[in-house]
């Protein structure tokens, strides 16, 4: 069977002749221009990039520069994750660290199908340093020790991606509280089940996913005695189990800014303590808990930089694939470690609504 011809065959021989000639004017000014010590990609192409560490073909193998051992620090000395963080904050104190999009409003934006999407008009972006971040992590996690939280006791985070939840990962690996991260797309009885087999008294998470999600199974979950809630604007009712506490993150702040709490002496973690357990999406039955170590993280964000070249302070990255997925975690403490600066966005709030074109690149 022969498919049905509609375009006219002087249009495809013309088309050709335009791709021919933009080809090789484009090309041969970057023969001229390119420096002579640079590999084509030809060359690249064939270059040795593994070897067989046993000598068999049959391997492992290894990038040829690890070929003695694997890299497995990304600084000197920095072998956990929150040194990595403060390592940025003595280098870059005052550069952009997290940004997010100022909430100009929000409307209901009616598909053909009658579908309802709430449609948000966003304003430019308002950043902090990573002085000021730093700070709200050390203030955080004090207040979340005098909320109760021990080191080396798991603490869970159930919330979107968003700057709150690097504040808060951050100041729980300051403080040595290993963070549960649960997926905020899992249902109730996933996340009774996350919440009880870590056995965790403190949750993080958004007023949304608090009064959709959450509320609905804390009967569940007895051992939980705290909520904090990121978002600033929260009413406190009486409709929670007798014994649950619910704060704003602004709240456990304050409290940890305190000087009888600021003052206290923490325990850092060392590199083979939990820094995360990790959940999974639970796509083959519940999920399942993988406790990551400080040393973990570390050795694979050290790997991930070696192969992002140049990655610098001038740099923007955007932040919006989950964070409880260990691939957007680590891409995130890669950033961080070279001071570049995160944006938080969403597939619906990635670009101008009058444009429609990317907001975030390279600076």
């Amino acid at each position: 069977m022969r498919l049905k011809q509609d375009v006219s065959p002087v249009v495809v021989v013309i088309f050709r002749l335009v791709v021919w000639l933009y080809s090789l004017i484009s090309y041969l000014p970057y023969l001229l221009l390119r420096s002579p010590d640079s590999q084509s990609f030809s060359e690249c192409s064939r270059r040795v990039k593994a070897r067989s560490v046993s000598g068999h073909s049959s391997g492992p193998y290894r990038d040829v520069g690890a070929l003695r051992a694997l890299a497995t620090c990304i600084q000197p000395g920095v072998n956990t994750l929150d040194r990595v963080f403060e390592s940025s904050v003595c280098r870059s104190p005052h550069l952009d660290c997290l940004g997010t999009r100022e909430l100009l409003s929000k409307e209901d934006e009616t598909q053909e199908d009658g579908r309802v999407f709430k449609k948000l008009i966003l304003g430019e972006y308002r950043w902090m340093s990573y002085d000021q971040v730093y700070k709200e992590v050390r203030a955080f996690g004090s207040g979340l020790a005098a909320l109760g939280q021990k080191p080396l006791k798991n603490i869970a985070i159930f919330c979107e991606t968003r700057a709150e939840w690097i504040i808060a990962a951050q100041a729980c690996f300051m403080y040595n509280f290993p963070l549960v991260t649960l997926y905020s797309t899992l249902g109730g009885p996933a996340i009774a089940h996350g919440l009880n087999e870590a056995e965790v008294s403190h949750i993080i998470t958004s007023k949304d996913l608090l009064e959709t999600k959450l509320k609905n199974i804390l009967i569940e979950v007895p051992r939980l005695r705290h909520i904090i809630v990121v978002d600033d604007k929260l009413k406190i009712g009486s409709e929670y189990p007798r014994g649950i506490s619910v704060h704003s993150m602004a709240a456990v702040k304050k409290l940890g800014a305190h000087p009888e709490n600021a003052s206290k002496q923490r325990q850092p973690p060392c590199a083979s303590d939990v820094a995360v357990i990790m959940y999974t999406s639970g796509s083959t039955g519940v999920p399942k808990g993988v406790m990551i170590s400080h040393s973990n993280i570390i050795a694979g964000i050290t790997g991930m930089a070696e192969r992002i070249p140049k990655l610098g302070e001038d740099d923007t990255y955007i932040g919006y694939l989950p964070l409880a997925h260990v691939l957007e975690l680590s891409a995130e403490m890669v950033c961080l470690a070279h001071g570049c600066r995160i944006g938080y966005s969403s597939p619906q709030t990635l670009s101008d609504q009058k444009e429609r074109s990317s907001l975030f690149m390279p600076t």
